[in-house]
């Protein structure tokens, strides 16, 4: 009934929804979150938790209705390729966060650089390092790689 196209692209979209049904499900388990640049602040009342917690098994069943009706595959995911989405669009998005970079949004001071550049080069190398140990690899093990972590 469907071709090999119209397969995918309804498994990506089943794949989404119930991705982000999980994410909604661990967000009303853990709604106040505390990060280091960021905090998610429980807004959701006992109500709006209940009504959610109820319509999204509804959302699985017509998800697992609808692959079981046009025999959709499921997906492997590796953990390794999961932890690994986006550390190299990071390290991009570092390489343009240093001091030189930043001029294109004015001029930048010059003892920014110095105060900087050390450390957007420290973390731009910690996803690198991260991204060969998921990949097999074992970097970042040395003195100077632990030392940058400790601060």
């Amino acid at each position: 009934m469907l071709n090999d196209s119209q397969r995918t692209s309804l498994c990506i979209a089943m794949r989404l929804i119930e991705d982000r049904m999980r994410e909604i499900e661990w967000l009303l388990d853990h709604p106040d979150q505390y990060r280091l640049m960021s905090e998610v602040r429980n807004d959701m009342s006992g109500e709006m938790v209940r009504a959610l917690r109820e319509k999204i098994p509804g959302v699985y069943a017509l998800i697992m209705t609808l692959r079981d009706r046009f025999a959709l595959p499921s997906e492997i995911k590796q953990a390794s390729r999961e932890a690994s989405k986006g550390l190299s669009q990071f390290w991009v998005m570092l390489q343009e966060s240093n001091a030189k970079a930043l001029r294109r949004y004015g001029e930048v001071d010059p003892a920014l650089a110095p105060r900087l550049d050390p450390e957007i080069a420290s973390l731009a190398n910690l996803m690198l390092e991260l991204q060969s140990v998921l990949f097999g690899g074992l970097a970042g093990s040395d003195s100077k790689s632990k030392n940058r972590r400790a601060h």
